[in-house]
């Protein structure tokens, strides 16, 4: 069994949540503030787990026999964009929020 494959044994559930946050994120339009606000609960949630996970490379690397840095470097990573995907929502909740004010505004 090779590194990747015990990876995704290990964090088989994490692994499937990110998925889903990556591809609920790569069908969110710009109008979707409701979904946005949503990905960005679930991605704050999921960067905790992925960070708390790059803290504990230590533990986990001696279970799936992979090196300490690079178990460390892969999980950071997933928190890093996972964190990026946060803000990304929270920018499109905003401004659909925004735009919602300016309509009932106007009425």
């Amino acid at each position: 069994m090779n590194n990747n494959e015990r990876i995704q044994l290990i964090f088989k559930e994490d692994l499937e949540q990110y998925k889903l946050i990556m591809d609920n994120v790569e069908s969110l339009s710009s109008e979707d503030g409701a979904t946005a606000y949503k990905l960005a609960q679930m991605s704050l949630v999921q960067a905790d787990r992925w960070l708390e996970i790059s803290l504990s490379a230590a533990k986990f690397s001696r279970e799936i026999s992979i090196a300490k840095t690079d178990l460390y470097n892969y999980t950071y990573h997933k928190y890093r964009i996972l964190m990026t995907i946060h803000e990304f929502c929270r920018v499109v909740y905003r401004q659909c929020s925004e735009e919602e004010r300016c309509r009932w505004n106007e009425n």
